[in-house]
């Protein structure tokens, strides 16, 4: 049986699918994003948690792991990672002695900054298509989403449900 060769074109119930489109705009961006990031040798989640770090005094282990939805064994492996590099260091929780609390070094705050920059860029090429009014249109929609999903329906906070 001959197999029917794959058109060149997307059928126009993907292109209209919110789905595609977004794993579309997901792909292209983080692409233009881990190339950027691969020239000073880390990767977006890495990036990820420099910045929660770099945004805040300290934060444990787990409580990285919750917020960006990475796996702990994962975040074990970032954490080394950016600790390796000299941008954040450990210490474990006086009050607990079983976790481990993470904060950004002077020098994870620098690199941040310069990291932000090179994203930034990044993102501008691969949305380069887009208008300054249509990308404020993105990140609207994209924070009114993200948002609704961190309240429940009833109004209630859906982290806390969980």
């Amino acid at each position: 049986m001959p197999s029917t060769p794959i058109p060149n074109t997307i059928p126009t119930a993907l292109l209209e699918s919110p789905s595609f489109q977004l794993e579309r705009l997901r792909r292209r961006t983080r692409d233009e994003v881990e190339a950027a990031l691969a020239t000073r040798n880390t990767t977006q989640r890495e990036y990820w948690v420099l910045t929660c770090l770099a945004d805040a005094d300290a934060a444990s282990q787990s409580a990285l792991s919750e917020a960006l939805a990475i796996d702990a064994s994962d975040m074990v492996r970032l954490i080394d990672v950016l600790e390796k590099n000299g941008w954040v260091k450990r210490e474990r929780d006086p009050r607990d002695r079983r976790r481990q609390i993470v904060a950004a070094t002077k020098k994870g705050t620098k690199a941040q900054s310069e990291l932000a920059q090179l994203i930034h860029e990044a993102e501008e090429r691969a949305l380069d298509v887009s208008t300054n009014k249509q990308l404020k249109h993105l990140r609207k929609l994209a924070s009114t989403i993200l948002a609704a999903e961190e309240v429940g329906e009833d109004g209630t906070d859906a982290e806390a449900a969980h």
